[in-house]
């Protein structure tokens, strides 16, 4: 083979191979050392909340609206996965004096290092076609991808940041983000703080002009939405606290990640929508609507591109009487859910965790 056809049949053959094995370490690797790896980052996060809190004391920083993380491709080839910490003003990437710091991702470092040296070993078949420094080339085109699993961990971070109460460490504008990006391209919210005042009208007419997807990542809070109209929203990893949603309408909704906490769901209506990994843990959902939802964990369809969706979490909350019919739900979590009279007809639930005998004394006859 020439030149050519031997770095076709090299990124053929042994990178994309070899990517697939990358995605598995990195997947492997935040699940072996998940309480480890969380712990440090919300170490890292509360020493820079310090850092901008003090910037803020002495009066060279004022509010902050956003925290932005960027990978740096020349860290990444200066053997190292140090991420770009920035604490920014409301002008976002055109702030002038940020509060700067860096967070160690060195544990997804170790797993393209690991990729590389495998590859390294496929090198002599190629008879010098293929020479290391295309290796630096595969090094970097990893970034992206780590990117995903970066954008994945520090989200489920997001669950411990809640608790922080973040406006009692720091002074921040009302709407607050935590984003992640490589430096100077796209992002992608992370976590989103909302402590705007809006009434309900407010909302709906958020809501009527969104055009499905300006609802992305949103924060609702102590609001009433009750037998409100939301179906063919895109809702994708927003966060629902202490909202009264009784009987409103979710139908064809992309639920994707969605939080709700603490929320009256009585009578509400999720037929149709994707709701991968949303938690619905401790909630309200007495004679709730799933009919035909699309929630299994793991991979889509079995393509493996990125991190999988996690389970979708009913733990704790009250389902009693609640439509679980054609609903996928492979390995959904239900333990010490009240499931009284729910219907699952067609459901699919391999997998899914019932610890609670005792509760589903009264499950419909069409459970299986």
């Amino acid at each position: 083979m020439n030149r050519k056809d031997s770095l076709k049949h090299f990124y053929a053959d042994q990178v994309e191979q070899e990517r697939v094995r990358l995605m598995d370490d990195l997947k492997r690797t935040l699940e072996s050392r998940s309480t480890e790896l969380t712990a440090k980052y919300m170490e890292h996060f509360t020493e820079f909340i310090k850092e901008v809190a003090l910037a803020q004391q002495v009066g060279t920083k004022g509010k902050i609206a956003y925290i932005q993380y960027s990978m740096l491709r020349t860290e990444v080839l200066n053997g190292a996965m140090n991420v770009l910490v920035e604490a920014c003003d409301s002008s976002w990437l055109l702030d002038r004096s940020p509060v700067r710091t860096y967070y160690s991702a060195q544990w997804a470092y170790d797993c393209v290092e690991r990729m590389i040296e495998r590859l390294k070993q496929t090198l002599p078949s190629y008879q010098g076609a293929v020479t290391a420094v295309e290796l630096e080339h595969v090094r970097l085109q990893q970034v992206a991808l780590v990117n995903r699993y970066l954008v994945y961990f520090i989200r489920r971070c997001g669950y411990l940041l809640e608790d922080l109460e973040l406006h009692l460490h720091m002074q921040l504008e009302q709407n607050f983000e935590i984003r992640l990006g490589e430096y100077l391209d796209a992002s992608e919210c992370v976590f989103r703080l909302d402590r705007r005042e809006r009434s309900i009208e407010e909302i709906g007419e958020e809501l009527e002009e969104s055009n499905g997807i300006a609802v992305m990542y949103a924060h609702f809070q102590g609001l009433s939405m009750a037998e409100m109209e939301c179906s063919d929203l895109d809702f994708r990893f927003s966060r629902f606290e202490h909202v009264d949603l009784k009987w409103t309408d979710f139908q064809r909704c992309m639920l994707v990640g969605t939080r709700w906490r603490n929320c009256e769901m009585d009578g509400v209506n999720f037929s149709d929508s994707l709701i991968h990994g949303a938690d619905f843990s401790g909630c309200s959902l007495q004679g709730a609507v799933f009919r035909g939802v699309v929630g299994d964990m793991g991979q889509p369809e079995g393509l493996v591109q990125g991190p999988g969706y996690d389970a979708v979490n009913f733990k704790n909350s009250n389902l009693e009487g609640a439509d679980f019919r054609g609903a996928n739900l492979r390995g959904a979590n239900f333990s010490g859910a009240n499931l009284v009279d729910t219907l699952w007809d067609n459901a699919n639930i391999d997998g899914a965790i019932f610890d609670d005998a005792e509760r589903r004394t009264r499950l419909s006859n069409t459970f299986a």
